[in-house]
């Protein structure tokens, strides 16, 4: 099945290293609240996490952006998940942001660490009961014989627990992305978009201009 017709035209908006400023972390906040105003954008905070095996086999997927800070990302998972033992063999990872309505894409690279416990918690007792109840009864990534099976665990834990107030488990929790490289792409005419990187040196930013 050939694609070479799939294509779109960008001219939306342009970008350049002045818009951006001294510090990119704000200017990525700006974007992000571009998008949460769209209404052609149902989750602004969806992001594709990839990570590396020990192999160095890459793999991806998309989670969803829980807190923007200072000097980072958090978001959070199952520890025992594949993206989370990748995450523990090799903290090195990459975010991404895909905003079509917009024409805009990020990229954000970093080094993770695990959020603490107490704020972990925090989180966990945000989320709704249904969802907590989910964490705690699936081993993710693990082979399953059916979907029964794990609908039956969670039918059967939610059934003994409806009154009850959860812990969080130990092997759920957040991550902390301690950004390193940030960069801005928007479409423009002709494929020739505007890209700026975004590099943390010595605790100060440089930006570039990259051809696209």
């Amino acid at each position: 099945m050939k694609l070479f017709n799939h294509r779109k035209f960008y001219d939306k908006d342009s970008l350049s290293v002045d818009e951006i400023g001294d510090n990119p972390i704000s200017f990525f906040i700006k974007w992000f609240n571009d998008a949460e105003k769209s209404d052609q954008i149902i989750e602004s905070n969806a992001m594709t996490v990839s990570t590396v095996d020990i192999n160095n086999h890459p793999s991806s997927r998309v989670l969803l952006l829980k807190e923007i800070k200072d000097k980072s990302l958090i978001f959070f998972t199952n520890y025992n998940s594949k993206k989370g033992k990748e995450i523990e063999n090799n903290p090195n990872i990459c975010a991404s942001f895909y905003w079509p309505p917009l024409e805009r894409q990020v990229i954000i690279k970093g080094i993770v660490k695990k959020t603490s416990e107490h704020y972990s918690d925090i989180y966990f007792k945000s989320r709704p009961f249904q969802s907590q109840v989910g964490a705690i009864v699936s081993n993710q990534s693990q082979i399953i014989s059916s979907y029964d099976e794990l609908k039956n665990r969670y039918d059967k834990f939610l059934k003994e627990n409806e009154n009850s107030s959860l812990k969080r488990p130990k092997h759920w929790g957040g991550f902390e992305l301690f950004i390193q490289e940030i960069e801005f792409w928007q479409g423009r005419e002709s494929r020739l978009h505007n890209r700026v990187i975004c590099n943390l040196i010595d605790d100060k930013w440089s930006l570039k201009l990259l051809s696209p």
